[in-house]
């Protein structure tokens, strides 16, 4: 059966998340039902990040084996023509049968926006943002201080969240920085091998010590695996993308054949 990789993004907003839930709307199980449309019943997507409810994704990769052969262009037409408008396959491509979206990953680039715009935008910064009520006292120097510890290997047992049942919580962050786009500050990270929850955990940690709700003190005790009030802070899941899975060797994603 030969193998495709996609390029996917979507408005997480009205999903229950990447992975199939009895009963609730999901990424994975929005391609089921255009796979089964497409006369693919047995393709069953896998993806790179199993992102949360309500988390967004701009470069989320996954594989699938079909039963017939398509060229990537046939493929990700006939899969715009069957997909809802808050999910797009933005890419496809032929890869090797033992290529695996999550296996061969070497790291993935989240963004968290906030929005510290002087006034709330009602239409679109809602979607895709957090505006917390102390926004403007977000300071972007606070911010950038708290994310200069991050980078290297941690083990972040203090943000273990409801619901992560592994044994080991040790992440490679590669990289963590704040930056201001237009109205929106923003943190990237990237890293390799994502605890549950861990961005949205780190990004409510920075902005609690920004907004003085915790020390800094308790921030970095956090870090290095103590639980500490600085660990309990959560962002919401609306303001996070997941921007761009990595590999050493990636697919070779041939040009959107449609726009929408």
């Amino acid at each position: 059966m030969p193998r495709y990789a996609l390029q996917l993004a979507y408005d997480g907003t009205e999903f229950s998340g990447w992975w199939r839930q009895p009963e609730r709307r999901s990424v994975a199980g929005e391609l089921d039902a255009a796979f089964a449309r497409l006369g693919e019943p047995g393709a069953a997507a896998i993806g790179a990040s199993r992102t949360d409810s309500g988390v967004h994704a701009r470069g989320q990769v996954a594989h699938v084996d079909c039963a017939r052969t398509w060229t990537a262009g046939e493929l990700q037409r006939a899969l715009t023509r069957h997909l809802p408008t808050d999910l797009v396959c933005r890419s496809t491509a032929r890869v090797a049968d033992d290529w695996h979206a999550v296996h061969d990953a070497t790291a993935k680039t989240y963004r968290y926006r906030l929005d510290v715009g002087v006034l709330p935008d009602p239409f679109f910064a809602p979607r895709i943002s957090w505006r917390p009520a102390f926004a403007a006292e977000s300071a972007l120097g606070p911010l950038q201080r708290s994310a200069q510890i991050l980078p290297g290997d941690h083990d972040f047992r203090a943000f273990v969240r409801r619901g992560d049942h592994r044994q080991d919580h040790c992440t490679h962050l590669h990289t963590v920085r704040w930056y201001d786009a237009d109205r929106y500050r923003i943190c990237q990270v990237r890293g390799a091998r994502f605890t549950y929850r861990l961005v949205r955990s780190l990004v409510g940690g920075m902005v609690a010590v920004a907004h003085g709700t915790t020390t800094s003190e308790d921030w970095q005790r956090a870090v290095a695996g103590d639980v500490t009030p600085a660990a309990h802070h959560q962002a919401p899941a609306h303001g996070l993308c997941l921007e761009r899975v990595h590999y050493a060797q990636p697919p070779h994603w041939g040009e959107p054949t449609v726009a929408r």
